[in-house]
């Protein structure tokens, strides 16, 4: 028996003894197992690391909540109450700016009903003392007015605009028009001899020029204007003011009638003199038309660049004085 059992117990010892690992195989396994454990524990620490301090910079800041304040204890794993006034402080989507108070708009003001009828303006800017409006009562003359001065029916005259001009009546302001193109314009007036001179005519400031009047009543002086029409044509495309360069024009009024615009030396005054015009000159016709009001003399005085003859009447020392331009080489 003894024998036997000794016999088995070698047997065994025989079978199991390859398959148990030795140094050489296990050793190295194991250490590789190990090793990725470390590395599996080494990346969930730095994850949890990471995610904490993620939170705490983007999270909004929590007030403390001063001790004895709770009235109970938040039960664990609770977040703190967010602080939404600092959330709002932020200005995520911009800042609303506070809306701009709404002006109200100025009070109409009302059409007058005094029968007067207004002819033209002479505009500069506002407020100008040199601003001129040509008024006159039902079918009288028009006679120019300034501001400050009365108009027929006891109205005063407050304040020219490029359209219309504002009067006041009994402490009302009331509004005079002017009337709208395609509507129907009230005649010129005739001129009565015993109208009193509204405006005298001025003496000329400088001498004309020798050879400047014309040898004859009847025959216009022709004066080669080409070299000046040429230097205006160049600049009226970027200043439409171009024929200042000239002279300056104000409305002449005369009989308490208008006349025609009243010439000034302009910018360049070596140009009003190669033209043979005199400060003090007044244009009263243009190509064979009166000019008996400032909208028409002015809408005539825009073209007049566009033409190749321009015949001009001036009045100037009380008589009218015909005048021939050419724009495009001398006359002939």
């Amino acid at each position: 028996m003894t024998d036997f059992a000794q016999r088995a117990l070698l047997a065994v010892k025989k079978r199991m003894w390859p398959a148990s690992p030795r140094p050489e195989v296990w050793l190295p396994v194991a250490v590789r197992v190990v090793n990725v454990v470390l590395v599996i524990l080494l990346a969930g620490s730095l994850a949890r690391l990471t995610l904490t301090f993620l939170s705490g910079w983007f999270s909004p800041a929590i007030r403390p909540v001063p001790a004895g304040s709770a009235t109970a204890a938040e039960p664990a794993g609770s977040v703190g109450q967010v602080d939404y006034a600092t959330i709002a402080a932020w200005h995520l989507f911009g800042r609303m700016e506070a809306s701009q108070p709404v002006k109200a708009p100025p009070p109409v003001i009302p059409m007058t009903p005094l029968d007067l009828h207004l002819a033209g303006v002479f505009f500069i800017e506002q407020g100008d003392s040199r601003a001129l409006a040509l008024i006159a009562e039902g079918s009288s003359l028009e006679r120019g007015y300034r501001i400050g001065d009365t108009l027929p029916g006891g109205a005063r005259l407050e304040r020219i605009q490029r359209d219309h001009v504002v009067v006041s009546r009994q402490g009302r302001q009331e509004v005079l028009n002017l009337p709208k193109l395609g509507t129907t314009v009230r005649p010129p007036s005739p001129v009565l001899e015993d109208s009193p001179l509204v405006e005298p005519m001025p003496e000329p400031e400088s001498e004309p020029e020798p050879g400047s009047e014309p040898t004859g009543a009847g025959a216009p002086q022709a004066i080669d204007a080409t070299a000046v029409a040429r230097q205006l044509r160049d600049e009226a495309a970027v200043r439409p003011q171009v024929l200042e360069n000239i002279a300056f024009v104000s409305p002449y009024v005369q009989n308490g009638q208008f006349i025609g615009f009243r010439l000034r030396p302009g910018r360049d005054r070596e140009m009003m003199r190669r033209l043979s015009l005199n400060s003090g000159d007044v244009i009263t016709e243009v190509n064979g038309t009166r000019i008996n009001n400032p909208m028409q003399g002015f809408a005539i005085l825009r073209d007049v660049l566009s033409a190749d003859r321009i015949s001009m009447r001036v009045l100037r020392g009380g008589t009218e004085i015909p005048l021939l331009f050419s724009l495009n080489g001398p006359v002939p």
